[in-house]
């Protein structure tokens, strides 16, 4: 597998381009450490949050999706929304820790990135 490799799965992780365990199933391929190769972004949290809201996937997806993000040394957070990207990524990935994912949250969630 070729670095190549590794960011067409990182992209289509970040984007939803496939699903979340998919995804995971692609990345397991390579090694955990990795220096940043793909940058998440606050319209990529916004359009899965939109796609949740328009009932086009489930709050699982979203929570699986979020999981499959958090802490991976190859993703990088878009610049200057660094903590707030991890806030939000960390509310989704757990919400057994933090709160269930609910149509109020998700509008709250969007909030916190346009702020």
């Amino acid at each position: 597998m070729t670095t190549d490799d590794r960011i067409t799965a990182l992209e289509d992780l970040v984007s939803m381009r496939i699903s979340p365990a998919e995804a995971r199933q692609r990345l397991r391929r390579f090694a955990w450490d990795s220096v940043p190769l793909v940058t998440l972004t606050r319209k990529n949290l916004e359009r899965v949050l939109d796609e949740y809201l328009d009932g086009r996937i489930s709050a699982e997806t979203v929570e699986v999706w979020a999981d499959s993000l958090e802490g991976r040394d190859d993703i990088n957070f878009e610049s200057g929304l660094e903590d707030v990207i991890k806030d939000v990524v960390f509310q989704l990935a757990n919400p057994e820790i933090t709160a269930r994912l609910t149509a109020s949250g998700a509008r709250a969630l969007k909030s916190q990135l346009s702020s």
